[in-house]
């Protein structure tokens, strides 16, 4: 389940000329993890719940309904199996730091908004992890 912060929050709006934006969310995606800093988590993979939400500009265009005219959900979910299958990562601000990168490196994105949870920490909570959210400054273009 979502963290009720995450899905109350109030989309970031530029104070720039453009009126319209739109946000691409992924919700409550779960899988199996390299994460920890203690020796038995180094030993075995754990449950990662992670939800995001980026702003994008809303095209000075009509629509045609073309997957060409806004940004796939695809490369956020490609990425982050690719964190998944990479290296050992000791700490949940880690693993969101890299999503935001990953969110970022669309010249495109205006704003990113990421939660990771681990889910099986703490028995009596659903999931202990960090929300991190970050603005791109107004010119500024991705980093490579």
């Amino acid at each position: 389940m979502a963290d009720d912060a995450l899905l109350s929050y109030v989309p970031y709006r530029p104070a720039a000329s453009r009126v319209r934006y739109y946000d691409i969310t992924l919700r409550d995606y779960v899988d199996q993890f390299r994460i920890g800093v203690w020796d038995e988590e180094k030993e075995r993979t754990q449950r990662v719940r992670i939800n995001v939400s980026l702003t994008l500009p809303w095209p000075d265009r009509p629509m045609t309904d073309s997957l060409d005219e806004v940004l796939s959900y695809d490369f956020l979910i490609d990425g982050i199996r690719a964190l998944r299958d990479g290296a050992h990562v000791n700490l949940v601000e880690t693993l969101g730091d890299r999503i935001l990168a990953l969110c970022f490196s669309n010249p495109d994105v205006t704003r990113a908004r990421v939660q990771v949870e681990k889910l099986d920490v703490v028995p009596e909570s659903a999931g202990v992890g960090v929300v991190i959210e970050r603005v791109r400054p107004e010119g500024a273009q991705a980093s490579s």
